[in-house]
């Protein structure tokens, strides 16, 4: 079934509200079961609701202040780009390939961009891109 567009609009919101509340619940609620997530540093999909809620209980417990500031939305026919800033605190130690990065204390800021596609509006595949070196620069993994 296709979702239109005011659908899209109104379920992106309810969406990055539910990130921003850090309501596990109700973003699960938005997700198909047999949806996919797929973090860009890693590359690895994640696949069913179980294991995507596992997935972002551990986003959560590692950036337990986690925000997101919508930069722009678009949306189109069955899927919207979500265009955002992090502002987050590192809260354990992140692997990051061969690197373990570990936390300071402080808030770093970076941006993000996730697609996501939609099927009976439901979230059927998320897939999220991160501006890493702008995060790894304020670890002080980076100069410049």
């Amino acid at each position: 079934m296709q979702t239109t567009s005011t659908e899209i609009k109104q379920l992106a919101e309810r969406y990055g509200a539910a990130w921003n509340d850090h309501d596990l619940d109700t973003i699960m609620e938005m997700h198909a079961e047999d949806s996919v997530f797929e973090l860009s540093m890693d590359g690895a999909e994640v696949k069913g609701v179980e294991a995507i809620r596992q997935a972002f209980t551990g986003i959560f417990a590692m950036w337990p202040d986690i925000h997101f500031e919508t930069r722009r939305l678009y949306s189109g026919e069955n899927l919207f780009v979500h265009e955002y800033t992090i502002t987050a605190t590192l809260a354990q130690p992140l692997p990051l390939g061969e690197m373990l990065i570990q936390p300071t204390g402080n808030p770093v800021q970076f941006n993000g961009v996730d697609v996501i596609s939609i099927e009976d509006g439901l979230v059927q595949r998320k897939d999220t891109y991160l501006d890493l070196v702008a995060a790894q620069r304020q670890f002080g993994l980076l100069s410049g």
